[in-house]
């Protein structure tokens, strides 16, 4: 997984995301576009229109940083915008088991991204130096799945199985403007600001030691509680959200989930070391914490993080975090650049 330094204004950082993967970037995007027949294509296409037309009000940075990908690959900016609207193509399977902590110096907040395999060849870590610091971890020309700012904001996701709507920003572009927040308060405001195209959970930390457990879902709205530890896989653990959960499904994508809780939930969660140990369990593999793939759940944790809001480090293995040691990224605080 490339860990990548970028620097300058918005543009010229996804400008310099473009040039330094744009193989990567031009091979997702030929999977995705043969991916969609013709019709689903063009749907596809008006909606990422009206998105960036929204975005070009809200967040013009993000749109700059767009442009600046579309730019160094000769895609065009909205065949850019596609590449994080993965809404607008049906839901994937990437199960995930994420735990947060708070301590006396802040929030932990981490997790094991499970997807297809060989995902994790796609990622890389992007660093975002500046006034506006930051780093997530990417899928090759998107905005990013996970990520902590120079603040100490952090957040991690899970998949929720709930209902579906055609109405609303993608989940990358509201991830990123929740990155832009200072603590949970504001990103939580951002997540009230915007409707919900699917369901999702969110584990939001801060520097002071702010935790957020957070289920979304188009009926639903945004339920959102204030935690000292929480473990999280791929179903509701709120009332509200439950009752719109499709349960079917959650049991064809994510058969593992509630075996996954239910390990999660045996260990005691005093300190960094817990949260490492929880993210390396291999209790009833292959589908476990630390996954691999099975016949009925084809997936494999791809990276595992874990974000220290309070130290502003982000710790980031590639695959299995059992199978391979944690690099540490330290931020600067806006202050300090």
């Amino acid at each position: 997984m490339p860990v990548i330094t970028l620097r300058g204004s918005p543009k010229e950082r996804g400008r310099q995301h473009g040039m330094q993967l744009r193989a990567m970037i031009l091979e997702a995007f030929t999977d995705l576009r043969r991916s969609s027949d013709d019709a689903s294509w063009n749907l596809a296409q008006a909606r990422a229109a009206v998105c960036a037309d929204r975005l070009s009000r809200i967040a013009p940075d993000l749109v700059a940083e767009l442009d600046g990908i579309a730019e160094a690959t000769e895609l065009s900016a909205l065949d850019v915008c596609l590449l994080s609207a993965f809404e607008y193509f049906g839901e994937g399977q990437t199960g995930c088991t994420s735990v947060g902590l708070v301590q006396r110096d802040g929030a932990l907040i981490a997790q094991n991204w499970d997807a297809p395999a060989c995902t994790e060849r796609h990622l890389a870590v992007f660093i975002h130096e500046g006034a506006k610091s930051l780093v997530t971890i990417a899928s090759a020309g998107t905005l990013g799945w996970v990520g902590m700012n120079g603040h100490g904001l952090a957040l991690v996701n899970n998949d929720l199985i709930l209902d579906t709507s055609q109405q609303g920003l993608p989940s990358l572009v509201i991830r990123r403007m929740m990155l832009e927040q200072k603590c949970v308060d504001g990103a939580i405001a951002v997540l009230r600001l915007h409707p919900h195209m699917t369901g999702r959970c969110f584990l939001i930390g801060d520097a002071d030691g702010g935790l957020r457990a957070v289920e979304v879902g188009p009926s639903v709205g945004v339920t959102d509680r204030a935690v000292r530890t929480v473990v999280h896989t791929n179903h509701p653990l709120f009332p509200k959200p439950a009752m719109w959960e499709n349960v079917e499904e959650v049991a064809r994508h994510y058969p593992s989930s509630r075996s996954r809780l239910r390990a999660a939930r045996r260990f005691s969660l005093r300190d960094i070391n817990d949260l490492a140990a929880l993210l390396r369990d291999r209790s009833g593999a292959p589908d476990a914490i630390c996954k691999s793939p099975s016949v009925r759940e084809p997936t494999a944790t791809a990276f595992s993080v874990i974000f220290d809001c309070g130290r502003r480090e982000a710790m980031v293995a590639i695959g299995r975090p059992d199978q391979t040691d944690y690099r540490v990224i330290r931020m600067l605080h806006p202050a300090d650049v």
